[in-house]
């Protein structure tokens, strides 16, 4: 599904998580932190941990994000709480299992 505001290869982001009530409050805090990781790490670890952290503190754990720029991934996660997206060139996966 086509996003806005998402830069990246075909500005593609996979989610099923609702554009209202608490997961739309998801959504949006994944793409703003994330932006915001991505600003302040040089490496893809700490983009990955600072996602993961700001996740499990405030949507509680267990949450896991893979971030880089070219990855694939198979993953079994809760409904509604799986979203894949760009910031730029760099891939961001992040779901609650």
């Amino acid at each position: 599904m086509p996003s806005t505001g998402v830069d990246g290869p075909n500005s593609k982001m996979v989610c099923d998580m609702d554009d209202h009530g608490i997961h739309g409050e998801m959504k949006n805090d994944a793409q703003k932190v994330a932006a915001a990781a991505v600003e302040a790490h040089q490496e893809e670890k700490d983009v990955s941990k600072h996602i993961k952290t700001f996740f499990d503190q405030k949507y509680g754990p267990t949450w896991h994000c893979i971030v880089g720029g070219d990855f694939r991934a198979f993953v079994t996660h809760e409904s509604k709480h799986f979203i894949f997206f760009y910031i730029g060139k760099t891939a961001i996966c992040l779901y609650k299992s």
